[in-house]
């Protein structure tokens, strides 16, 4: 029940596996944290496409926004939702769904990165969006859509990104979000607009992705149909920055512009913050993107396959019978031999769902590497192979950083990994500073905080962050085990790229 004085905001925070409603209970400048309902964001493959169970995933925000308000009442002051980024789905000129989205890791857009290349260069998409060329980027899936004439996308009125899509039920409004917008490889960081020559060559039309605007905008009240189903007063939906990244980086412990950054979940995605974009030939060729932050920062950071390694590999384990908890991994983990084998964590055969474990069996043995033959093995080498890659890209950011690196922060759910954490500043040879898990509920909240005039600005945002939740930091040991390591972790990486050249 709502007590006086009580503010409560809420955070839809929508991952690749699973999603959860986070309550911030606002109270004297500080921010505390409660999980209201988590559940499963799947997926499921229909005829030739993945598609994800938008349907059943809204339902579960739903009950989860219905359990806060059963719990806080009137004290609810707004919502936000932040999901993965580059998916979207299509709606008629009522506002009616289309089809359920299609999933990023399906397959509909091989080849067509080829065929848009011949009519647009690499180096002129990068100069116009300055985001590094992904499988899965939403151009690739425009592409795609126009190549294959699906009925859904001929017939479409509109697209909208997920975390927009769930505004639009929520509140009842379109509107297509900053910092989502951003992960499309259709934005062009510089002028703050769709790219024009993009979106001719895609066939794509402005009114279809629509007008962008800021995070932290203000929707407006959720709308009379979802306040009768959640039995609820009319609370406002603000749109937070809608990529989940872009919600984590909000969500830094203090204001230390000599950090690198490590967004770690499912998706790992490293980088620093910038004032303007990047869009050189040489953050091109390093594989760097420039993503729209909160207040027009820019995340210039590339993407590595993260926790999904692990992810995939459990569910793979279970089907045979081992139900493992991750608890039992780490201690497995400790047990295995150390660097005895590994594997670039970003290989296209590491991508798509499947048999995670035989996929890296396979690859150690490709590579001339003993291949594991335990659960312990096969964990450690996802470990050491992340730790490694981790040390590959924050070396390459140090040459783009404006000062030099002093350290890493992790944020999100990775940050819980301790074991990774400290592999991590062995690694890189600097300070790890890990935590808030919850970063990007912490963030997504920030701005809803900001909006309401709780906070003035995003330093402020994360100064409260810094007063409200525990950082864990973790010292690097010194050692030769990884500068031998990263030799032969590099040789992998030379492979690997010769082999896409090829």
């Amino acid at each position: 029940m709502s007590e006086p004085g009580r503010k409560v905001y809420l955070a839809v925070d929508l991952g690749a596996s699973s999603g959860r409603v986070m309550a911030g209970e606002w109270n004297d400048g500080k921010l505390s944290l409660k999980e209201v309902n988590r559940f499963k964001t799947p997926s499921v493959k229909i005829g030739r496409y993945w598609h994800w169970d938008i349907l059943s995933i809204y339902s579960s925000v739903e009950e989860g926004l219905r359990k806060a308000v059963q719990r806080y009442g009137e004290s609810v002051v707004s919502v936000g939702v932040d999901t993965w980024g580059v998916d979207y789905g299509l709606l008629d000129e009522e506002g009616e769904l289309l089809a359920n989205p299609i999933c990023y890791r399906d397959s509909r857009t091989e080849g067509v990165s080829d065929d848009l290349h011949d009519t647009l260069s690499k180096e002129r998409i990068y100069a116009e969006t300055g985001i590094d060329f992904m499988f899965f980027n939403t151009l690739y899936q425009h592409a795609a859509e126009a190549r294959d004439g699906r009925t859904a996308y001929l017939h479409a009125d509109r697209a909208l990104f997920l975390p927009d899509l769930i505004n639009f039920w929520l509140s009842g409004v379109k509107a297509t979000e900053r910092t989502i917008a951003s992960t499309s490889q259709m934005l062009n960081p510089k002028t703050g607009d769709w790219s024009e020559p993009l979106l001719e060559a895609v066939g794509v039309s402005r009114s279809l992705l629509g007008k962008i605007v800021e995070p932290g905008t203000r929707l407006g009240p959720i709308q009379a149909s979802v306040q009768e189903s959640l039995g609820s007063h009319a609370f406002e939906v603000v749109a937070a920055p809608g990529h989940d990244t872009a919600s984590a980086f909000m969500a830094l412990s203090g204001n230390e512009p000599d950090y690198g950054i490590l967004s770690s979940g499912t998706w790992s995605l490293m980088g620093v913050e910038l004032q303007e974009p990047n869009c050189s030939l040489e953050a091109m060729d390093a594989g760097l993107s420039n993503e729209i932050g909160y207040g027009r920062s820019v995340r210039f950071l590339t993407n590595i396959c993260g926790m999904w390694l692990l992810e995939e590999s459990l569910r793979q384990w279970r089907r045979k019978g081992q139900d493992l908890e991750y608890s039992e991994i780490a201690q497995l983990t400790r047990e295995a031999e150390p660097m005895a084998c590994f594997f670039d964590p970003d290989d296209p055969v590491f991508s798509s769902p499947g048999d995670m474990p035989q996929r890296i069996v396979d690859y150690c043995k490709a590579t001339g590497q003993p291949a594991p033959s335990s659960v312990g093995q096969v964990a450690r080498s996802i470990f050491d192979s992340l730790a490694l890659k981790y040390r590959f890209v924050f070396e390459k950011l140090q040459r783009f950083a404006p000062r030099p690196l002093k350290g890493l922060h992790i944020l999100g759910g990775g940050s819980r990994n301790e074991q990774l954490n400290q592999m991590t500043a062995d690694a890189l040879g600097v300070p790890v500073y890990a935590g808030p898990s919850e970063a990007t509920a912490i963030g997504n909240i920030c701005s809803q905080l900001i909006a309401n005039k709780e906070l003035a600005d995003l330093a402020s945002a994360r100064e409260m962050v810094k007063r409200s939740f525990a950082i864990e930091r973790f010292e690097p040991n010194k050692s030769s085990l990884y500068e031998e390591a990263s030799k032969r972790f590099a040789k992998l990486l030379d492979r690997d790229l010769e082999s896409t050249r090829s």
